[in-house]
């Protein structure tokens, strides 16, 4: 099998850098080409050869630590004065202009750094694909990388052929999701992939993940073991998604399941509690180890259609509290949710997270602690 060549960009020093090499090129996949930053002009000279034979850029977040012995084109030595943010920038004029290819930007770094500048900082957010952090690498993190690469292979093939990259007629989704460039000409293909990734993969909404999918279905995925996989293989994979970065990110689409439950059951999913939906599955399948999942400690309903953000159990959002995000959900999408459970006993992992309460639930999280403390 053929190695995805990827151009790695690295101020930290040679002991620190070369283990993150070496993990990211552990199953033989990728090919890492590990260089440190040179000034802004020679480091762009440098990317618009070296790109042309790579499949991915990695950049890490701060790039303007101190360049000892680095010298420029002259012999004389530099300190780098930019981040990440703004050669990625300059990266994707290029490709839009079709100076380079059009490739994942994927973003390195501590979870410190990331906390105090990148969070903070959502205009740069959309120049990249994705982020990982330099002390988590394991195998799905390489593996996330090739489905990116893969990804951007696909659109780059099928550029506005939709739903052949989403591998679903497009003309049953919401228009509005890639509206805009079924009248560009030539959009660009990171921009595509940010959209469908962004807007499509990521969130809860036109798709689903595999907790937010127990959730809907009322299922324990502990409790119930062998027989929510098979359940899933046998019955929803008709559901599952399979279009462009399904490789790492499993992924249902929502209007599916529901179907899917419907001809099962004859019954609607969203109008019954976790009880009801069980109690048909196991009626209607074969599958009769299948365990009803139970309310999170200080809710009562088990009408579960979300998960909460930080415990990963299911809930009923309307007990749940909206998580404000840089921008409000999209029509197609769902908000994120938390419980007042990880928020009692989870305070520093919901500082850690970031997560902020949405200015609509504050009154209601005020009202309901009072009742417990």
């Amino acid at each position: 099998m053929s190695k995805y060549k990827v151009f790695y960009l690295d101020d930290e020093k040679d002991d620190l850098t070369q283990p993150i090499k070496k993990k990211l090129e552990s199953n033989k996949v990728l090919e890492v080409s590990l260089e440190k930053p040179n000034n802004f002009e020679m480091e762009l000279d440098r990317l618009i050869e070296e790109l042309k034979d790579c499949k991915a850029l990695i950049l890490d977040l701060q790039l303007n630590g101190p360049q000892e012995g680095t010298s420029d084109k002259n012999g004389e030595k530099f300190k780098v004065r930019y981040q990440a943010p703004p050669l990625a920038q300059m990266i994707r004029t290029l490709a839009s202009e079709g100076t380079i290819p059009d490739l994942p930007i994927i973003l390195c770094s501590t979870e410190d750094k990331i906390k105090d500048s990148f969070s903070r900082d959502f205009t740069s957010h959309d120049l990249f694909d994705w982020t990982f952090l330099k002390d988590d690498i394991d195998e799905e993190t390489v593996n996330k990388i090739v489905s990116l690469i893969n990804g951007y292979h696909i659109l780059n093939k099928n550029k506005k052929n939709f739903s052949s990259s989403l591998d679903r007629d497009y003309d049953e989704l919401d228009e509005r999701i890639l509206s805009r460039f079924i009248i560009e000409d030539n959009p660009p293909i990171h921009e595509i992939a940010r959209v469908i990734f962004k807007d499509i993969v990521q969130p809860t909404g036109v798709l689903i993940n595999e907790l937010t999918l127990a959730s809907r279905l009322g299922i324990d995925i502990s409790e119930s073991k062998k027989s929510w996989n098979d359940l899933l293989d046998k019955y929803f994979n008709s559901a599952k998604y399979n279009g462009v970065f399904s490789e790492s990110w499993n992924r249902w689409w929502n209007d599916k399941v529901i179907d899917v439950f419907e001809e099962l059951t004859n019954e609607n999913l969203a109008s019954l509690d976790a009880t009801s939906r069980v109690e048909l599955l196991i009626e209607h399948t074969e599958f009769k180890e299948l365990i009803a999942s139970k309310p999170i400690e200080l809710f009562d309903s088990n009408n579960f259609w979300n998960i909460c953000e930080i415990t990963k159990k299911p809930l009923d959002p309307f007990e749940g509290f909206k998580i404000s995000g840089k921008e409000e959900p999209k029509p197609w999408q769902d908000y994120s949710y938390v419980s007042l459970f990880a928020i009692v006993t989870e305070p520093d992992l919901i500082s850690k997270s970031g997560i902020k309460i949405h200015p609509t639930d504050t009154g209601r999280l005020s009202f309901e602690r009072k009742k417990i403390d």
